[in-house]
């Protein structure tokens, strides 16, 4: 359990979390480790029903309900919105109500219900305990359990799995569609969204240590080098990342990004924001490498796309100062193999630069070739 704190912590993703019917045990295994701070925004512990009422706005017609649970998370999720540091930072909410095994006579089954809210879904569980795990103790370290592990899905640390030797009887796992899940980061509710591998999508996540950056319209081969080559030099977790907002096009609808997305499962994650430039893309995910071709590169040293040279030199020194940089792939364009040293390159911000050699990488595809039917290229 320690490991999976330490993997949530590792997240950029913050979250608020509301606590009712006992398990509070979970605020104390996510603060205990180092770095809980930049995971826990705020928690909220109202136990009587009074209190409930007062955090909810109004009454619930069930203490212990999926309904309440999920009034909980939604609820959460609105402070972690108001608490977080600013915009950048992805959140999630977090609500659980208990019934657990108690000294007084109480009509039903022993019970938990957990939710966990992201602005366009939510991830319910509904879950009750074996007959033969009655005793209080052993119900609240389940309980515990289980929120860390659905924390850990809502922040997209590790899809959520049922704790082993938890004792319940019955799980229940319900995924509650509200909006378009790629509203909230058109919106600018959420800065980002990480396509995993394995077909998850969450709401920010750990920040990669580079990404490859395209339209991907389609992926291809020239990808894939890019991406490796971010590797050799960054280690994992590397990702690619799409816009879903450009400078000069119409945004991408939402069913067009995830046709996208789709090419990457099983392959890689993918970061999906709504960032056309770079310095956007920095102040989103501060400290990330850019592995890019050259005539990318060039893009981003010419004043004409900026409205000038000062203008240039600010947005440059921006990238520097959240401690980005650029890996230069060569690419060959009208018959011509271009590198980053054929570049007029300013000299203050040479340092942001550094060169693919020719020898390991070059970029001989384009997806425009791809998709006008048109050979690669070389």
């Amino acid at each position: 359990m320690d490991g999976l704190v330490h993997c949530i912590h590792a997240s950029r993703t913050a979250a608020a979390l509301v606590l009712t019917g006992g398990r509070t045990g979970a605020i104390p295994l996510l603060l205990r480790r180092p770095g809980g701070s930049r995971t826990v925004l705020d928690v909220a512990v109202p136990y009587g029903p009074a209190a409930v009422a007062n955090y909810l706005g109004e009454a619930p017609a069930q203490a212990c309900s999926p309904e309440t649970a999920q009034l909980m998370a939604r609820r959460a999720f609105g402070r972690a919105v108001e608490l977080r540091p600013d915009a950048s930072f992805p959140v999630v909410g977090l609500g659980a109500t208990a019934a657990l095994a108690t000294d007084r006579v109480r009509r039903g089954e022993d019970r938990l219900h957990v939710a966990a809210f992201d602005g366009s879904r939510t991830v319910a569980l509904e879950l009750q305990f074996s007959t033969r795990h009655a005793n209080r103790q052993a119900q609240e370290s389940a309980a515990e359990r289980v929120i860390v592990g659905l924390l850990a899905d809502a922040v997209g640390v590790a899809p959520w799995r049922e704790p082993a030797g938890s004792g319940l009887a019955s799980v229940s796992r319900r995924v509650l569609i509200d909006a378009d899940e790629l509203a909230v980061v058109h919106d600018g509710t959420q800065p980002w969204v990480t396509a995993y591998p394995d077909g998850r999508r969450r709401p920010g996540g750990q920040i990669p240590t580079a990404l490859v950056p395209g339209s991907f319209n389609p992926w291809h081969a020239a990808h894939q080098a890019l991406l490796e080559a971010a590797r050799r030099r960054f280690g994992d977790p590397v990702a690619y990342e799409l816009s879903i907002t450009n400078v000069d096009k119409p945004p991408l609808p939402t069913v067009e990004a995830l046709r996208r997305a789709a090419q990457f499962r099983g392959r890689a994650g993918l970061v999906l924001t709504a960032a056309p430039t770079f310095v956007e893309k920095a102040r989103l995910l501060p400290g990330t490498a850019f592995v890019v071709g050259a005539d990318t590169a060039r893009r981003i040293v010419d004043p004409v796309y900026y409205g000038g040279v000062e203008a240039m030199h600010g947005a440059l020194r921006e990238l520097r100062s959240v401690g980005s940089k650029f890996v230069v792939a060569g690419r060959l364009e009208h018959g011509r193999f271009l590198q980053l040293r054929d570049l007029t390159m300013p000299s203050e911000f040479a340092g942001l630069f550094e060169a693919i050699p020719a020898g390991e990488l070059r970029v001989d595809v384009s997806s425009t070739e791809l998709r006008a039917g048109r050979p690669a290229s070389g």
